[in-house]
């Protein structure tokens, strides 16, 4: 109790220094003060456009109230619904805002090496998958090439000669890549 006293009359003393204390000395009041400083509610609402005005300003008036209400519960829902898309969404906005904002000097400092790694391993990564693709349609090609000569040879004629040199073109032209 006698913690509780000292600081009611510390706070009493600092009521007294304050101009307007609420005992009718010293003028008015803070709030009092920046009240007057403020405009008056008609100013205010003279500078503001009516809501009909804004209303007519959207296409086919804006949406009605109860619209607008059932549009943001089914948002509400979507977002229970679905936690892992908004966090999916809320990652990839911090993802964008990141990349807009320009790279640091700090940054550029100490991520330099690793980024530097990075690029190596995924250079590495992409050109074994690319070998593997052009060995993988090299294959292709030439096992059609020879499905097609053998079909060329059963055909014998004109029609096996134009199989064999399309299946020849083909194999050139897939291990030129």
């Amino acid at each position: 109790d006698d913690k509780k006293e000292v600081a009611m009359q510390k706070v009493d003393e600092l009521k007294q220094k304050l101009p307007g204390d609420g005992s009718g000395e010293g003028g008015p009041g803070i709030g009092e003060k920046v009240k007057d400083k403020m405009p008056d509610k008609e100013a205010v609402k003279g500078k503001l456009p009516d809501g009909q005005a804004m209303k007519d300003k959207l296409p086919d008036g804006g949406p009605s109230k109860e619209e607008a209400k059932a549009k943001a519960q089914d948002a509400t829902q979507a977002a229970k619904n679905h936690p892992g898309a908004v966090v999916a969404g809320a990652a990839a906005a911090g993802l964008a805002a990141g990349l807009a904002l320009p790279e640091t000097d700090v940054e550029r400092e100490k991520l330099a090496p690793h980024a530097q790694e990075a690029r190596q391993q995924v250079k590495g990564k992409v050109q074994g998958t690319v070998a593997q693709v052009k060995s993988g349609v090299q294959d292709a090609v030439d096992s059609t090439a020879d499905a097609v000569r053998e079909q060329a040879q059963q055909q014998g004629g004109k029609a096996g000669e134009v199989a064999e040199k399309a299946a020849d073109k083909t194999q050139e032209q897939t291990s030129r890549m």
